[in-house]
């Protein structure tokens, strides 16, 4: 579904003018309403992102609009062990560096509680080849901080926002599953009936069919990526 067809009325903003009943048009043809109407699909998006985020757990989904993979490098400097997350990542599913050597390996991830009474600032302080990373405020901390210099040394994995739709958008569509686009204007419209028409019928029936869309949508992605399943790690116990 793209996001406008004033042409043929298959578009977004016309599913939500024709749920809400405001003659097509209406909404796509007023600069002010289509800049609200776009604001309101945008924050919809984003709740979409959640759900499927909740249904899958990890990092295989990605807003099909992004042209590039979720994902990011940075140097690694010898004798610093603190880096800066990508500006767009909203949450870190897996860490990788390059050895001394040039090899990739995987970082292990690591929670202060996991420290089990090991001061952090005693945790292997010797600079050396990292094996672990801590995530505080928009920092990736390495453990221990690497003793090499290494270009584009450092890659994170990471979950990132769905692609915001612009005003002037005609073909492009929801970076999500196409069957499940539907979900889309529907959550657009009760959420304008709930301010223009609480007492609405329609909303009873709109809030029903979006369950139905919700659930299918989640069985898909959590179906789809079933076989990944998030690990928790064990105490650092062997590093007392």
């Amino acid at each position: 579904m793209v996001f406008s067809d004033t042409t043929n009325y298959t578009g977004i903003i016309q599913a939500f003018e024709r749920m809400t009943d405001q003659g097509y048009t209406t909404v796509s043809g007023d600069t002010t309403k289509l800049q609200e109407a776009t604001n309101l699909a945008n924050l919809k998006s984003s709740e979409i992102w959640h759900l499927i985020y909740r249904a899958t757990g990890n990092w295989q989904y990605d807003d099909s609009n992004n042209a590039d993979l979720p994902m990011a490098t940075t140097n690694l400097v010898s004798g610093t062990a603190r880096y800066a997350l990508p500006p767009d990542a909203l949450t870190i599913q897996k860490m990788e560096a390059m050895d001394s050597s040039g090899q990739w390996f995987v970082l292990k991830p690591m929670t202060k509680e996991q420290l089990d009474g090991i001061a952090v600032d005693e945790f292997l302080d010797t600079d050396s080849q990292p094996e672990f990373y801590s995530l505080v405020n928009g920092i990736i901390e390495l453990f221990p901080a690497p003793n090499y210099n290494s270009t584009d040394g450092l890659k994170a994995y990471f979950d990132r926002e769905a692609v915001d739709f612009s005003t002037a958008d005609t073909t492009k569509t929801p970076g999500f599953a196409s069957p499940y686009h539907e979900i889309l204007p529907v959550m657009m419209a009760m959420d304008w009936y709930n301010v223009k028409q609480p007492q609405s019928g329609t909303l009873v029936k709109l809030e029903q069919k979006y369950l139905r869309l919700e659930k299918a949508l989640k069985d898909f992605y959590s179906n789809r990526f079933k076989d990944f399943k998030p690990r928790i790690g064990r105490k650092l116990e062997s590093y007392k």
